[in-house]
């Protein structure tokens, strides 16, 4: 099974970005018979669907995990949706600001991941770590990358793919919103295991 996980590069006033420690962290686990690529996305709304489309193209993924870093939350986010809109009031990394834009006008307005995400949220939750099921992935760089990557699904139909929004690490630069990076690496290993074992049961 070949797994993609995606992370961020730094952006803002932070020097690194969670969800790439996060995918750094899980690539250096060990799983039998998966082979794991990590990919990093840019904070740019107008390249990191480009970028996506070129990872996901080179590796030929069975599943897409796609992290990103959300400082206001001491949990572990499943991201149930994305929509069809782009809007912020801060500045991307190359200093774009987009004020409601739709992604695609061709496109839906929203897409759902195609993930059992309840069964996801049960057996993280059963293993200590706090989590929850978010139905909104904001209308920032994350969803812009989300969206694309649920359209790619459209495309390649046997892809699984999933956002997960992760907390600032603990001794990371921010606010008291903090989770131990081994809490993230476990619950994105429960995820990469569950999958696997789905993905084995489809052959």
């Amino acid at each position: 099974m070949k797994i993609l996980i995606t992370g961020f590069e730094p952006f803002g006033e932070y020097t690194e970005n969670s969800s790439w420690v996060a995918a750094e962290e899980v690539a250096a686990q060990k799983y039998i018979g998966i082979d794991v690529a990590i990919e990093p996305m840019p904070v740019s709304f107008r390249r990191v669907a480009a970028t996506l489309r070129d990872a996901v193209d080179r590796h030929d993924p069975d599943l897409l995990i796609m992290l990103g870093q959300s400082g206001g939350s001491d949990k572990v986010r499943l991201e149930r949706i994305a929509i069809n809109m782009m809007d912020s009031k801060n500045a991307d990394n190359d200093g774009y600001i987009p004020d409601e834009e739709t992604i695609d006008a061709k496109k839906p307005p929203a897409l759902f991941t195609n993930t059992d995400i309840k069964s996801l949220y049960k057996a993280i939750e059963e293993a200590g770590v706090p989590v929850m099921i978010s139905n909104t992935c904001g209308l920032y760089v994350c969803n812009r990358l989300y969206y694309e990557g649920l359209l790619l699904c459209n495309e390649r139909p046997e892809m699984k793919t999933l956002f997960i929004h992760l907390p600032l690490y603990e001794g990371q630069k921010g606010n008291n919103h903090t989770l131990p990076i081994h809490s993230m690496v476990k619950a994105i290993s429960i995820i990469i295991e569950k999958q696997s074992n789905d993905w084995h049961k489809r052959l």
